[in-house]
């Protein structure tokens, strides 16, 4: 993600460099980047719960399972 952002920053600022970006859509493009940042944010919190979660559960194989319940 971090090259993708790099792509992103760079080609925003050559708009803006060049003048091809209108103030709305400036404010556009910082508030999107806001959000972005906040969804990423949100999402890594959601993976670390999930794997704390699902480091809690024993885990086995289905096989395994199947050829002890029978």
């Amino acid at each position: 993600m971090d090259q993708k952002d790099t792509d992103y920053s760079a080609k925003k600022e050559a708009l803006l460099e060049q003048g091809l970006v209108s103030p709305q859509a400036q404010e556009l493009i910082t508030e999107l980047e806001t959000e972005l940042d906040l969804l990423r944010k949100q999402n890594e919190s959601f993976r670390k719960a999930l794997r704390a979660k699902s480091a809690q559960t024993p885990r086995m194989s289905t096989k395994l399972r199947d050829a002890l319940y029978e």
